[in-house]
């Protein structure tokens, strides 16, 4: 495993000396001195050195750290969110703790309010807006939010609270300068590779207070969305939206945290079509909200006269956009395999998705592995959503990952976590609705993707960009081998038979790569004549090549096979 270079990090906790006081002050009281004073020098090293509370003392581990975290501020309450999702490096008992973390702040006053809108918007809110309310609808840790009227429509708007990106910055310098300090020195601890989840959280927190990207994720989601007028998306408002401040409309209705005893015989179709607005955003779009509590999703009563015949008499909003999943395109191939695997019980392909995702060490015994996958499955994956132990279930799982070493890189457990939480809904709100009940509509859509035009030719294009740098390095590669052989370094023991015919199958293959390659480039620039899309030269080329590397195969079984 590749040592970090502690040089730099020493630096840095130097430099904010103070900050770094602050925080091994509070990890002592709480009882964590030995997260900070791990590879720390004498001259440091006294800032952890602090008796933890006899009061803290009596609390468990998870209160603690929540306790922490919400002193530290901004920080280290969105790094607990986050981490409240990492079973599989805190343990059960902490996530769960760290998920009860609900960060109220006080809001800034009406004059900081003022001064931030003026700075990153040119102009007063009064000039900005019809209206404009200085009472803060609300305030969490990073913003706070307010009413406002803009060309006669109601919007809101979240304010950054004061210094809020700047602490964050500071803070995350010195949390990765720590993670580089104590993945230097504990080995037990540098298996969850905590320098590489520190950068993660860093992407991440940075993302969050970035409210420009905020308003791209709004515009994106609702473009997904447009075809589907009964789901309600905040429009944002760029003209007035800047890094700290967000203008976005204002969805009508109530969360459904505070309206799902009054929806009756509503509640099942509600939360259902809800469930389903996140499967599409997962498995249509590798864009999706990854917050799905009740707070998130508000029921929007629609006019009786505005029903048509058939239809539910309800939207669905969805707020917080700030917390969001991405999934490029090789990772929603991975994801659609493990569901598909998933679906159809098929645990060795199962296994083998998981693995692919999870970059399992050298010592992993699959056996063991499958085993306890299988055990899981018959455990939990066949009980009903009326019936399932979701944090059991949850935690089974994370047990399993934890044993084999597995770790799971921050993307995949973000979806992973959405997914657990959505179950979760399902069966907060008393629907009984199995989360694999909602996925099979989905799985002739994900098996129809694998198999799709654009896919394939994203995969040839990868394979000819192989193709190139095997063409590229060859002559290279050969020439050193060579030269090896010519020093004595290189010692071959050499045999040739039919020499003239091995030579023209590695001509024709050289070629064949080459004539593949061109191809391929040729039907992703749609060089005509066109037809249906495609690119008839680029078709009639990869076919003619892939027509020479079946005839070269067979030709090298015949002479004895390719092994």
């Amino acid at each position: 495993m590749h040592m970090p270079d502690t040089t730099a990090a020493m630096r840095t906790l130097r430099r904010n000396r103070a900050r770094v006081g602050e925080i091994a002050g509070a990890f002592s009281r709480y009882g964590f001195a030995s997260w900070v004073s791990a590879g720390v020098p004498p001259s440091l090293s006294g800032l952890a050195d602090r008796l933890v509370d006899d009061e803290l003392a009596a609390m468990s581990e998870g209160e603690r750290l929540r306790g922490l975290c919400v002193e530290l501020g901004t920080t280290f309450i969105k790094l607990a969110q986050l981490l409240s999702t990492r079973r599989d490096i805190v343990g059960d008992e902490v996530a769960e703790a760290l998920a009860e973390l609900q960060a109220r702040v006080p809001p800034d006053s009406p004059e900081v309010v003022r001064q931030i809108i003026v700075e990153q918007l040119g102009a007063e809110p009064e000039e900005l807006f019809d209206e404009f309310s200085y009472e803060a609808l609300g305030s969490a840790s990073i913003a706070q939010v307010h009413t406002a009227r803009l060309d006669g429509s109601e919007v809101v708007i979240k304010v950054q609270h004061a210094g809020t990106a700047e602490r964050i910055q500071s803070d995350l310098d010195i949390l990765e300068a720590l993670a580089v300090l104590l993945e230097a020195n504990d080995p037990d601890l540098a298996v969850y590779r905590p320098v590489e989840v520190m950068g993660q959280a860093r992407r991440s927190l940075l993302a969050e207070v970035n409210f420009r990207l905020e308003a791209a994720h709004l515009a994106e989601v609702g473009s997904n969305f447009a075809g589907e007028p009964d789901v309600v998306i905040p429009t944002p408002y760029p003209q007035v939206s800047s890094d700290r401040v967000l203008t976005m409309s204002r969805v009508p209705g109530k969360p459904l945290s505070d309206t799902i005893s009054d929806l009756g015989d509503n509640a099942e179709s509600f939360v259902r079509r809800g469930a389903d607005i996140y499967i599409e955003m997962i498995f249509r779009d590798g864009l999706f909200h990854a917050d799905p509590h009740p707070g998130n999703l508000v029921w929007i009563e629609q006019p009786a006269e505005a029903v048509e015949e058939g239809q539910p008499s309800f939207h669905v909003g969805l707020l917080d956009f700030g917390k969001v999943g991405t999934l490029d395109d090789d990772q929603s191939d991975v994801i659609d395999a493990f569901v598909l695997a998933a679906l159809n019980r098929d645990l060795d392909a199962l296994i083998d998705s998981l693995l692919s995702i999870c970059d399992p060490p050298l010592t992993l015994d699959r056996s063991a592995l499958r085993g306890d996958v299988a055990g899981w499955i018959d455990m939990f994956a066949t009980t009903g959503a009326a019936n399932i132990d979701v944090a059991g279930s949850s935690r089974a799982a994370e047990d399993i990952m934890r044993r084999h070493r597995l770790y799971l890189p921050s993307d995949f457990a973000l979806l992973m976590n959405t997914l657990t939480q959505l179950q979760g809904l399902l069966v907060e709100t008393g629907v009984h609705i199995e989360l694999r009940e909602l996925l099979e509509p989905y799985a002739a859509m994900i098996a129809a993707k694998r198999f799709a035009p654009q896919r394939l030719l994203r995969q040839a294009q990868s394979s000819s960009r192989d193709w190139q740098r095997l063409v590229d390095t060859f002559p290279v590669e050969v020439a050193s081998i060579l030269q090896g052989i010519r020093a004595g370094q290189i010692e071959v023991p050499l045999r040739l038979e039919h020499l003239d015919r091995n030579v023209n199958r590695l001509v024709y293959a050289i070629i064949t790569a080459a004539v593949f390659q061109g191809s391929a480039r040729l039907w992703q620039s749609r060089t005509p004549p066109v037809l249906g899309g495609v690119s008839v030269p680029g078709a009639v080329g990869t076919i003619a090549a892939g027509g020479v590397a079946v005839r070269l195969l067979r030709s090298a079984k015949r002479a004895g096979g390719i092994g």
